[in-house]
C-alpha cells in the first residue's frame, strides 16, 4: 500500500454506537495524516424531505467528528440513494480509498443468525480492501495475532489479491504492535456443503490420514512465507472446511484479525455456498479484512 494515499471510507450506520468509525479513529491515532470520509447513505427520502434530511445529517456529522478528536482529517460524506449497497461500493470505486471499514449489524428477527443484507451485498460487490468490524474493543481482548488466509488451489487465485492481504496485514501489524500468522486450508474437492457427504468436515467424521495435498500446500505455504519473512511457527496448514477451520485457527491464536480473499465463484470460499465468508464472520471474534480478487481486476 506504500504510495497510495491513505484514505479510508467508513460506512456510517444509524444509531449511536458506530464501530467502524471506533476503528477509524484508532487507526487515526496512530496515522495522523489519515483522512477519513464518513459516509453516510440516506435511502428514505423525497424530493420534499431531501433538504431537510440533509441539513439534519450535517448536524450529526458535525457531532460524530467531535467524537472522535484523534481523526485530523475528518471528510463528511452525505449520499441520497435508495440502494445503499450499491451507493457505498460507487463510492469506493470511485473516490480512491486505500480502504473501506464497515460495521457487521445483524438481521432483527430471530430466525435470522447472519448479518444484514446490506453487509453482505457490500462484503460480495466491493472492488476495494474492506474491513468489516464487529466489536470496536475486540482487540483489547484478543491477542496480538493477525491471521493471512491465502488461497493456492483456486482456478482464479490471483497474486495480486494476496500481494494486498499481505500489504494490509504488515500495515496492522506494523502500526498495532501485531504478528501475521498465514494459513491455508486443504478444502475436500467436492462442492458445496449441502451435500450427504459429511466426510469433508472434521465435525461429522472420526480423525483419518491427512489429506493426500496437505504436504504440496505444505511447500507453497513454506514458499510463502520464506518470501514474506514469516516464521515457520506462525504457518499453518489446516485440512476441512473454511468456515469451520478459518475460525477454529481464529480462536485458538485470540486473532485480532483475519485477512482473507473473496470469490464468489471459486477460490477460498468456492467450495461453500454464497454465505460462506458470513459463516466466517459469524464464528471470529476479531475483524475481518476481505480483498475480493474478481471484483478488482473487473474494475
Amino acid at each position: 500500500m506504500d504510495g497510495e494515499k491513505m484514505r479510508v471510507l467508513v460506512l456510517l450506520k444509524p444509531g449511536e454506537v458506530q464501530p467502524a468509525m471506533e476503528r477509524a479513529a484508532e487507526f487515526a491515532r496512530f496515522m495522523p495524516e489519515l483522512e477519513v470520509v464518513a459516509c453516510r447513505v440516506i435511502h428514505e427520502f423525497d424530493d420534499l424531505t431531501k433538504p431537510t434530511l440533509e441539513q439534519q445529517m450535517s448536524r450529526e456529522m458535525l457531532k460524530i467528528s467531535q467524537r472522535y478528536p484523534s481523526i485530523n482529517h475528518f471528510i463528511p460524506k452525505i449520499i441520497f440513494n435508495k440502494n445503499v449497497p450499491e451507493a457505498f461500493v460507487m463510492e469506493a470505486k470511485e473516490g480512491n480509498y486505500l480502504f473501506a471499514i464497515i460495521s457487521a449489524n445483524k438481521r432483527n428477527t430471530i430466525k435470522d443468525l447472519f448479518i444484514s443484507t446490506i453487509d453482505c451485498s457490500i462484503m460480495r460487490l466491493i472492488s476495494i480492501p474492506l474491513l468489516v468490524v464487529k466489536d470496536a474493543h475486540a482487540p483489547q481482548r484478543l491477542g496480538k495475532a493477525i491471521l493471512l488466509c491465502i488461497d493456492f488451489e483456486a482456478e482464479d487465485h490471483e497474486v495480486l489479491a494476496d500481494d494486498k492481504l499481505f500489504e494490509a496485514a504488515t500495515m496492522f501489524a506494523n502500526n498495532f504492535n501485531g504478528e501475521i500468522h498465514v494459513a491455508n486450508v486443504v478444502s475436500p474437492l467436492h462442492l458445496g456443503i449441502r451435500t450427504r457427504n459429511t466426510s469433508m468436515s472434521p465435525m461429522f467424521r472420526q480423525a483419518g490420514p491427512a489429506d493426500d495435498r496437505a504436504d504440496y500446500h505444505g511447500d507453497l505455504l513454506k514458499e510463502f512465507a520464506d518470501k514474506h519473512g514469516i516464521p515457520a511457527e506462525r504457518t499453518h496448514v489446516l485440512i476441512g472446511r473454511v468456515d469451520e477451520e478459518i475460525p477454529h485457527l481464529s480462536h485458538d491464536i485470540e486473532a485480532r484479525m483475519v485477512c482473507m480473499g473473496m470469490s464468489p465463484n471459486n477460490g477460498l470460499l468456492g467450495a461453500m455456498n454464497s454465505g460462506a465468508s458470513e459463516l466466517v464472520l459469524e464464528q471470529i471474534k476479531g475483524d475481518l479484512f476481505i480483498v475480493n480478487g474478481i471484483k478488482m481486476m473487473e474494475d
